[in-house]
């Protein structure tokens, strides 16, 4: 199947997209193999919850199956030898499209499937499959979603990389890794409300304090701080896609003190909230 062969060929294309994930499904199992041996420029990941893969890279040859997920870095030459009724997910993104103001330097360099060379083929027990799963299946709603949140993306590109890593380190990997990669994809996630620090600590059954520490020691940024950030980034969103009032952005933010709020974005932004909207207003 030409079109099956092509989507293939894409993951490496140097013209595609920072980042791009499609769903793999049992019609493209007639795609004509091997594929060209191509040299990624991007970051590439099949995972499947059916179906046999087989991928030669490295002088070696990574037979991917149910519940498992392989990562091919950037610069590392495959050829996708089989591939027989799969299910599950294909993606690919540039290191370029992780960095951002909010995910610092330092969390990328910790994450140890980034640093990798070589191909890396994880396998996992039916509840985590399940969740990296739904990850996915999110990532593909949000990245098809024609108003799309970036940064929401990245979360749970983090999210998954972070259940991929092997990282050697004292605390518990699901302890460093997904509470906090979950607690960014919440707070950013400008569907749900913003809580309290009590009140995501209980989401996360843990103390304010072990959550904090947790979340200062992988990102750099207390709770608070990130609190902040979100108020910040949710409200510069209404100010530019609605009119409403300052005090009922405020209010929205679950902040009763218009002038509380707005002493603090004058201190993120070297602006009022009106000033900025006078600047971002989207027609």
């Amino acid at each position: 199947m030409e079109h099956s062969h092509r989507q293939m060929g894409k993951m490496g294309h140097p013209d595609m997209e920072p980042f791009s994930l499609k769903t793999l499904n049992e019609s493209c199992h007639q795609m004509v193999c091997p594929t060209p041996m191509i040299r990624s420029v991007i970051n590439s990941f099949i995972f499947l919850t059916e179906g046999e893969v087989v991928v030669e890279s490295c002088e070696n040859n990574f037979i991917v199956k149910k519940d498992e997920l392989l990562f091919i870095p950037n610069g590392v030459q495959f050829s996708i030898k089989y591939y027989k009724e799969c299910i599950g997910y294909m993606g690919g993104f540039h290191n370029s499209f992780l960095s951002s103001e909010i995910i610092q330097p330092h969390i990328l360099k910790s994450i140890t499937i980034l640093q990798s060379q070589q191909p890396i083929k994880e396998c996992f027990d039916k509840e985590e499959s399940l969740r990296i799963n739904l990850t996915l299946k999110k990532l593909v709603e949000e990245n098809n979603n024609e108003k799309k949140n970036d940064l929401l993306i990245k979360m749970l590109l983090l999210d998954l990389l972070f259940s991929c890593d092997d990282t050697d380190t004292h605390l518990p990997k699901n302890d460093i890794g997904n509470t906090s990669s979950k607690f960014l994809e919440l707070i950013f996630d400008e569907s749900k409300e913003i809580l309290t620090i009590t009140e995501y600590a209980q989401h996360f059954g843990v103390t304010p304090n072990h959550l904090n520490k947790t979340i200062k020691l992988h990102t750099g940024k207390t709770l608070s701080e990130w609190i902040e950030e979100s108020i910040i980034m949710r409200s510069k969103t209404l100010l530019q896609e609605t009119n409403l009032a300052v005090s009922e952005i405020a209010e929205r933010l679950n902040i009763l003190d218009q002038s509380y709020f707005s002493r603090k974005f004058k201190r993120h932004e070297n602006c009022s909230p009106l000033e900025y909207r006078k600047r971002n207003k989207k027609s």
